[in-house]
């Protein structure tokens, strides 16, 4: 069955088969044959996939997958067609970063009134004993950061705001 995958913001229609062997991840470019082989870390496998082994590790939580790769964080989450054809509040969700999963603040970066740039960490938090750092969306300006370093969170709370852009 093919699902749309929201990872880092963009998102991507794919599926999974198997021819036997390896794991197949079907791609609109192609498909990539790939094993993921667990190791004696918890949430650690071993990647083989074009030609290519590393190692990475995975947290897994309700809305989102996290993969931890070449010291990098990924979050992966599903993307549900019936709430993407029901509308959305207008974009104002891609202003916010939304909690993954429940886990405590590491460090705050940035304060409201901050002048961001696409790409840049905000917040670093840990959840699972695995840490992620949360980039913003887009360029913008920081509206709230409701929580400080060493604060916990909930399942869906709104890490950070950023101001709605001008017209």
């Amino acid at each position: 069955m093919r699902r749309i995958f929201q990872i880092d913001g963009e998102e991507t229609e794919c599926w999974l088969s198997h021819d036997g062997t390896n794991l197949i991840v079907n791609m609109p470019d192609g498909p990539v044959p790939c094993r993921l082989d667990p190791t004696s870390e918890p949430g650690g496998y071993v990647l083989r996939a074009r030609g290519r082994v590393q190692e990475l590790r995975l947290a897994v939580g309700p809305d989102a997958t996290f993969v931890h790769l070449n010291g990098r964080a990924y979050a992966i989450g599903r993307v549900d067609p019936a709430e993407r054809l029901a509308g959305s509040d207008g974009g104002a969700a891609d202003d916010r970063i939304i909690a993954p999963m429940p886990g405590v603040v590491v460090a705050v970066n940035a304060k409201p009134g901050d002048q961001v740039k696409e790409g840049q960490i905000l917040l670093v938090i840990e959840s699972m004993k695995l840490e992620t750092s949360l980039a913003a969306p887009r360029d913008g300006v920081v509206a709230e950061i409701p929580f400080a370093a060493g604060d916990s969170f909930g399942l869906k709370a709104t890490l950070a705001q950023l101001a709605p852009e001008e017209d």
